[in-house]
């Protein structure tokens, strides 16, 4: 019993006396107390952090362990990865953060066809028929993309080990299931960033084995005792979480939501505080957490805190020894692809993603081509995350896991317009994908209000041979046309259609469709003064060929890209027709980017014709209208001023940024100037004798929430002058 103590006694000291060598070898100085960086949550205002990381370097404070939260997760995990504060700055400062908020794919790299999806206001997935809403606003997607650009070459060099980076770190997230902290010590720093900002709706919560994570700050928004648990015998805390609000400021349900969250998070940090040796608070009064284009601005007001308390800094560690930390920078490293996998697929097959990917195996880890590569498989519509995992299987090469979450096949989007012309505009559409097995959709469209369509479509596509496409659609559409002569209104008339097509078509590059078929359309013409009267319904049939070419960056405020349609239809009695004719339509836009604040926009379109175009069959023209049916646009005039046989118009436009201000209700405002001119002739036949007509429009466009706002004036020939208002996206 005895020699059992005995030994039990010697087997302790030796653990203890390993375990002091082991804790002796981790210091970077052998007796010197080590210090420990907390940094808060507080959105944009946590970009207070990186001035007082430029002060700490500049004073050469050693800094030994980081724990964030939040956005103090953000710059603490890439100043823990070797990036230097003036680095962290000019990263934050340079992202587009609307851009990167948005799960909006890249519209350059998204199908043709599936383009059209980003018109709606929003978008329900479906499952088994019943609507299911999103867990937040955004999933977060470009931000997965920028966090993984800049971490994965620094963790694979740690092993993925936060111990193993130049300062050890610490990310703190909570878990939904239980509400307690979740500390992100090893994996991947994207995964433990992203998880540490997920705020409840507006970010979805991370799915991390068992559990859901969610925004750092519900459960430990200054995280000083994790900081002390990692080693730090001094701590330093940087708290830049916002204040609570005032009774009178709390109006609406924002506002309370806002201070309920404001309130668990105050708590925490308060319980927090007596961990910390010393708290910079940076004066932050009247910027907010959604200023995410103040970065330099909230980073110097950090800077201007940790220089007022310079003096306290070097007391708080004059017994610190300043030498470097032993651990050097990350080395470079030049990681090999073994092989790549795509993950958790169920209903996409595998082969209809290779396409979308560059990487290949034998190939170095190269992130810039992992960034893109992501962006266009997220852009295929099919998925409504895409992210990637290295995973080691051999001695510095990896196994490439491209880890897919497949977005429900079923969804319902929904879109609204106003505007001057048609006044209040609804659109309705069921999209179903994955028809018969195949890359196959179909789309049931209403449009109701000032203009109605009605439509049930399908885009046959065979798997081997996906670039072409097989589309059937029958349609209902009334649209009422206004007489106008010489600029007064003489009457009203409705058209009436109903009738189907049937098109044959290729997709070339995502960027250009190229179709070709049949259309039969009965139209029904009511009201009218003559010659714009029909008293019977006519039938329209014949042949009807397209090309359309798409490279606009963005569906509402383009910056680069061109937009190019261009139409033939063949009408004839030998077909079936009433009447024979043939019209040529097409319009080409260009958009230019002079700044990162203003592009120019050249345009020019017409229509062609020849035999007995019927009056409701012409291009009508006039007005501001963002209506794909409705008059097309003639800025200085009414709606529908125009109904010629043939015209050709051109002009230009210039827009420049005013203000940005993500995760606003007005998120960007710009001023715009156009002019235009055109060539009109109601002549059938030649000579056209083409008269012009000169256009400018000036006002203000607003890129909102609730789509885009436009308040432009135009001013025309003969002292003509219109006001044109427009909100929601053009459909």
């Amino acid at each position: 019993m005895r020699g059992s103590r005995k030994s039990l006694v010697l087997f302790s000291c030796l653990v203890c006396f390993a375990g002091s060598c082991l804790t002796a070898a981790s210091q970077p100085t052998t007796g010197s107390p080590r210090v420990g960086l907390a940094l808060s949550g507080g959105g944009a205002r946590g970009a207070a952090h990186i001035g007082v990381l430029k002060v700490l370097e500049r004073e050469r404070i050693p800094i030994h362990f980081i724990a964030g939260t939040s956005f103090g997760a953000l710059v603490g995990g890439f100043y823990a990865l070797g990036y230097r504060a003036e680095e962290i700055e000019e990263i934050f400062s340079s992202q587009d953060w609307d851009h990167l908020f948005s799960d909006t794919p890249e519209r350059q790299l998204s199908p043709i066809l599936q383009r059209k999806n980003l018109r709606y206001l929003g978008e329900l997935g479906l499952r088994n028929f019943n609507i299911e809403l999103p867990a937040a606003i955004s999933g977060g997607q470009r931000l997965i993309e920028v966090l993984n650009y800049y971490t994965t070459q620094g963790m694979l060099a740690a092993d993925y080990d936060f111990n193993h980076l130049k300062i050890p770190f610490r990310a703190v997230a909570t878990d939904l299931l239980t509400g307690q902290p979740y500390i992100f010590d090893r994996g991947r720093m994207s995964e433990a960033m992203r998880a540490s900002i997920a705020l409840p709706a507006v970010f979805t919560p991370v799915e991390k084995g068992d559990t859901l994570l969610v925004d750092g700050g519900l459960a430990n928004d200054l995280p000083t005792n994790i900081v002390r648990d990692m080693g730090a015998d001094i701590v330093i805390a940087v708290d830049v979480t916002s204040p609570l609000l005032k009774k009178e400021s709390i109006r609406t349900f924002i506002d309370v939501m806002d201070q309920a969250l404001s309130l668990r998070m105050k708590q925490t940090v308060e319980a927090n505080l007596k961990f910390a040796d010393l708290v910079l608070t940076p004066e932050l009064k009247g910027f907010t957490p959604a200023d995410y284009t103040e970065v330099l601005a909230i980073s110097a007001q950090g800077e201007a805190a940790a220089m007022a308390l310079k003096d306290d800094l070097h007391k708080l560690v004059r017994n610190v020894s300043r030498a470097e930390s032993s651990k050097s920078p990350v080395p470079p490293v030049k990681p090999v692809i073994e092989s790549i996998t795509f993950d958790n697929l169920t209903h996409v097959e595998a082969s209809r993603l290779s396409s979308e990917v560059r990487a290949r195996a034998d190939q170095p880890v190269n992130v810039k081509v992992l960034r893109e590569d992501l962006s266009r498989l997220y852009a295929t519509g099919l998925f409504d995350q895409v992210d990637y995992h290295l995973e080691e299987v051999k001695s510095n090469r990896y196994r490439l896991h491209y880890i897919m979450k497949e977005s429900l096949a079923h969804t319902i989007g929904a879109s609204i317009r106003f505007d001057r012309d048609y006044k209040f505009v609804a659109l309705g559409e069921f999209n179903a994908r994955g028809l018969f097995g195949t890359p196959s959709v179909g789309t049931l469209s209403t449009q109701f209000g000032g203009l109605e369509r009605h439509s049930a479509g399908l885009r046959l596509v065979h798997p081997r041979l996906s670039f072409l496409f097989l589309e059937p659609e029958v349609h209902f559409q009334k649209l009422e046309r206004l007489d106008l002569r010489e600029g007064d209104l003489v009457d009203r008339f409705t058209d009436r259609r109903r009738g189907l097509q049937l098109m044959l078509g290729a997709t070339l590059f995502k960027r250009m469709e190229l179709q070709a078929g049949y259309r039969l359309d009965r139209a029904i013409i009511v009201g009218g003064t003559s010659p714009q009267r029909e008293e019977n319904s006519r039938r329209l049939s014949g042949l009807r060929a397209r090309a359309s070419r798409d490279t606009l960056d963005s569906q509402d405020f383009p910056r680069t890209g061109m937009l190019l349609n261009f139409q033939i239809d063949k009408v004839s009695e030998n077909l079936g027709a009433d009447f024979s004719y043939s019209l040529w339509q097409a319009d080409l836009q260009r958009f230019f980017s002079l700044s990162e604040r203003s592009a120019i926009r050249v345009y020019a379109g017409g229509a062609l014709s020849q035999g007995a175009l019927p009056f409701f069959e012409r291009v009508y023209l006039g007005g501001f209208s963002f209506s794909e049916i409705g008059s097309k646009q003639f800025l200085g005039y009414s709606r529908d001023e125009f109904a010629p046989s043939q015209f050709g118009i051109a002009g230009a436009g210039y827009r420049r940024r005013l203000f940005s201000r993500p995760l606003s209700l007005l998120r960007r405002g710009y001023v715009y100037v156009d002019y235009n001119i055109a060539g009109i002739s109601n002549n059938q036949q030649r000579p056209y004798d083409f008269k012009l007509y000169n256009g400018v429009g000036a006002g203000l466009l607003l890129d909102s929430l609730i789509g885009p706002v436009r308040l432009v004036g135009g001013w025309g020939e003969s002292g003509r002058f219109n006001f044109y208002l427009s909100i929601g996206p053009a459909f």
